[in-house]
């Protein structure tokens, strides 16, 4: 992995909301802790997995990392510039080196608005090129996506959703950005187009040097496209490492299943295991001790006190367990469980 200066540093991120119930008298406002003390780091070309289920934390992590939402605590350092206390000045700078692909390929841009227009609106708001440039400018970023010029003319509505998708990647790359934000962008898409999707993704990385975030609950797309993993659990990082490592050894039960699940056309593979059993716990009132332990079929008594798991590994690859991945992790020899220790 290259040695330059991080391009993102993330350390100990917080994103709460209160909920409230003003209408029962004397009732109290519950803090959902939908981001609790995440650290992430991102180089420049790197692209990072984030995974895990539904309710995670994931979307609420990559919107606060662009000032989307407001953190409620922690540091987000782009290009050494830290955006969660910035000035507008400093969060003008982020939009403009920054850019995020959303999930509903649809419901991501105007149906008023014909493609070609929405893309010259962000170079007008951004004064990228000279006005009389905007057109041709338009073209080049439908050609750059896989699209035709002759696309600018049509509506979402006119138009499937993988074109509407990567109409959206030819928006987000009109920036010119140095960090991409991919929330779960292929999950609405067919098998087919999915993959088309992703190696698009995959050649501009390639072509343009850009980093990116990749939020996913799809392992098996993740595994395919990224240099590192962060699996987060319950708004909680609980394992990080280069993607190869996390998939054939992991270090944290939840990752292990995870894994564990993935489907496998191989027909002399066995069947896929159960995901974990039960729903996570709420964010409002996490459990005590590690977050997983309610689920995870490992879990001994230490597990059920005190607070989250100090990390054990390295640097490189680590994660968020009191067991030796041994336990949970056949691939494991004893031989090759990580030290002890902070990371």
């Amino acid at each position: 992995m290259t040695q330059e200066s991080p391009l993102l540093e993330v350390e100990n991120l917080e994103v709460h909301f209160h909920r409230g119930r003003s209408f029962w008298p004397g009732a109290k406002s519950k803090t959902v802790r939908a981001v609790n003390g995440v650290s992430l780091t991102v180089h420049p070309g790197e692209t990072v997995g984030l995974v895990g289920e539904s309710g995670s934390g994931k979307s609420t992590f990559g919107r606060a990392v662009l000032r989307l939402e407001a953190p409620t605590a922690g540091l987000v350092l782009f290009e050494g510039v830290d955006v969660a206390r910035g000035t507008r000045g400093d969060i003008a700078t982020l939009r403009r080196r920054t850019a995020m692909i959303f999930q509903d390929p649809y419901g991501s841009l105007n149906p008023r608005m014909t493609i070609g227009d929405a893309l010259a609106e962000v170079l007008r708001v951004h004064r990228l090129v000279p006005v009389d440039r905007i057109p041709d400018r338009v073209g080049e970023l439908l050609t750059l996506v896989g699209l035709e010029p002759a696309h600018a003319t049509r509506k979402p509505g006119d138009m499937s959703g993988g074109q509407c998708q990567r109409a959206g990647i030819a928006r987000a790359l009109a920036i010119e950005p140095r960090l991409i934000i991919a929330d779960e962008c292929v999950a609405a898409l067919d098998v087919s187009i999915q993959g088309q999707i992703i190696n698009l993704l995959m050649e501009l990385r390639a072509r343009m040097g850009l980093a990116m975030i990749f939020i996913a609950h799809d392992l098996a797309i993740v595994r395919h496209l990224c240099d590192r993993v962060a699996v987060m659990y319950l708004g909680r990082i609980v394992e990080e490492g280069p993607t190869e490592a996390v998939f054939t050894a992991p270090r944290h039960p939840y990752t292990a299943t995870l894994i564990a699940a993935i489907p496998d056309i191989n027909p002399d593979h066995r069947l896929p295991a159960d995901p974990p059993p039960g729903d996570p716990p709420s964010p409002m009132n996490p459990p005590p001790g590690c977050p997983f332990h309610p689920r995870c079929a490992f879990a001994i008594d230490d597990c059920r006190g005190g607070g989250p798991p100090t990390p054990k590994g390295d640097r490189d690859h680590w994660g968020a367990c009191l067991l030796p991945p041994s336990v949970f992790s056949p691939s494991f020899q004893p031989n090759d469980e990580p030290p002890s220790g902070d990371v």
